[in-house]
């Protein structure tokens, strides 16, 4: 379970904060997003690999993890 988060760590998408990164290989990504029609975009989560970004099934996978983590945090201990 624990390296549930990671794995969504390595999905996330624009400024990232190395210091509070556990996938030390990803950086910034996709910091133009939106700026042709003049909307900032930059953030959020890719889905898949495709570079799609998608709002509700992520916040449903983040709501379902945290819930486990607060009601079973030893499985997310290593």
């Amino acid at each position: 379970l624990g390296m549930s988060y990671e794995f969504y760590e390595a999905q996330r998408s624009g400024t990232l904060d190395s210091s509070t990164s556990r996938v030390a290989w990803r950086g910034d990504s996709f910091l133009d997003d939106g700026s042709d029609n003049g909307v900032d975009l930059v953030g959020g989560w890719f889905d898949a690999g495709d570079h799609v970004k998608f709002g509700m099934p992520l916040a449903k996978t983040v709501s379902t993890l945290s819930l486990g983590l607060i009601e079973f945090e030893a499985g997310y201990t290593t």
